[in-house]
């Protein structure tokens, strides 16, 4: 399913890339359960990896400074 031409995803990203202290590991962990209970659009075939585990290293890679959407992917 394709992203909606009005999509959040690079306003969120812009955010977390702003993001200036480290997080806690706790933090951490309680963004991993909430990420958790994301709804996945995706269909049931084809998945390879769980909703919260691509979002996860998304947000990473713009933390590590990846500025668009071709740099997060790589």
């Amino acid at each position: 399913m394709p992203a909606p031409a009005a999509s959040l995803i690079p306003t969120a990203l812009d955010q977390l890339g702003r993001a200036a202290a480290p997080v806690p590991l706790a933090d951490a962990v309680a963004l991993s359960g909430f990420l958790d209970l994301v709804p996945d659009p995706r269909g049931v075939r084809g998945r390879r990896y769980r909703l919260s585990a691509l979002v996860a290293a998304a947000a990473a890679s713009v933390l590590a400074g990846a500025r668009s959407l071709t740099a997060i992917t790589e």
